[in-house]
C-alpha cells in the first residue's frame, strides 16, 4: 500500500540514519553549524551533502517548521466545528505541549503535536471526547486506554488511544508524554 505524504515523511525521517549515516538531529546540527537558517538554503545544502531530493525536502521542512497546509488555524477551526466544547481541552494541550518543545502541525482530519520530526501525540474531536493517540510509557495507568485506531488520525507508530473530557486528564496526559 502506498504511503500518504505524512507517513512518507515519517518514513524518510525514521530511515535517515540507515540511508545517510546521520539521523535528523545530526543533519540539523550540520545545518546549524553551517549557518543555514532557511528552508530553501537547507534543501540545497543537504542535496550537496548527498541526500536525495525527498530526504532534503523533508529534513528542511521539519527543521524550519514548514506546514504542509497554508492555513493551519482554519484547519483547527474546521476540525472542532462539530465539537466546539472540546477546543479548550485541545488549546490546553497545545499550550502544555509548547512548554515541552512540541509544535502543532494540523492536518485536515486531526491535529498532531510533533517532537523531533515525529508525531508525539495526535488529537481528534469525537462524540466520545477528545481522542488522543500516543505511545504511553505506563499504559496501565490509563485503564480506559485502547489500541490506537489509525482511522482517528496520526501515525501507525502510535500505540495507545484515550478519550479525554477534562482539563485534569489533559494535564495528566501531557505530563505522561513529557516523562
Amino acid at each position: 500500500m502506498a504511503l500518504g505524504p505524512k507517513a512518507m515523511g515519517e518514513a524518510i525521517i525514521a530511515n535517515l540514519k540507515r540511508k545517510s549515516g546521520r539521523d535528523l538531529g545530526e543533519w540539523q546540527q550540520v545545518l546549524s553549524s553551517e549557518g543555514i537558517d532557511d528552508r530553501a538554503s537547507a534543501e540545497a545544502r543537504l542535496l550537496e551533502h548527498g541526500l536525495g531530493k525527498f530526504q532534503a525536502m523533508t529534513v528542511a521542512e521539519v527543521t524550519f517548521g514548514a506546514n504542509h497546509y497554508a492555513a493551519p488555524d482554519s484547519l483547527v477551526d474546521e476540525l472542532f466545528r462539530r465539537f466546539p466544547d472540546q477546543k479548550p481541552l485541545f488549546d490546553r494541550a497545545v499550550a502544555l505541549g509548547e512548554q515541552a518543545a512540541l509544535h502543532l502541525q494540523p492536518c485536515r482530519g486531526y491535529a498532531p503535536l510533533y517532537r523531533d520530526g515525529r508525531i508525539a501525540v495526535s488529537f481528534k474531536p469525537t462524540a466520545r471526547g477528545l481522542y488522543a493517540a500516543l505511545i504511553l510509557g505506563d499504559a496501565s495507568s490509563w485503564p480506559d486506554r485502547q489500541p490506537h485506531k489509525p482511522s482517528l488520525g496520526g501515525s501507525t507508530r502510535l500505540t495507545d488511544g484515550v478519550y479525554l473530557s477534562t482539563a485534569d486528564e489533559i494535564d495528566r496526559l501531557m505530563k505522561d508524554l513529557s516523562a
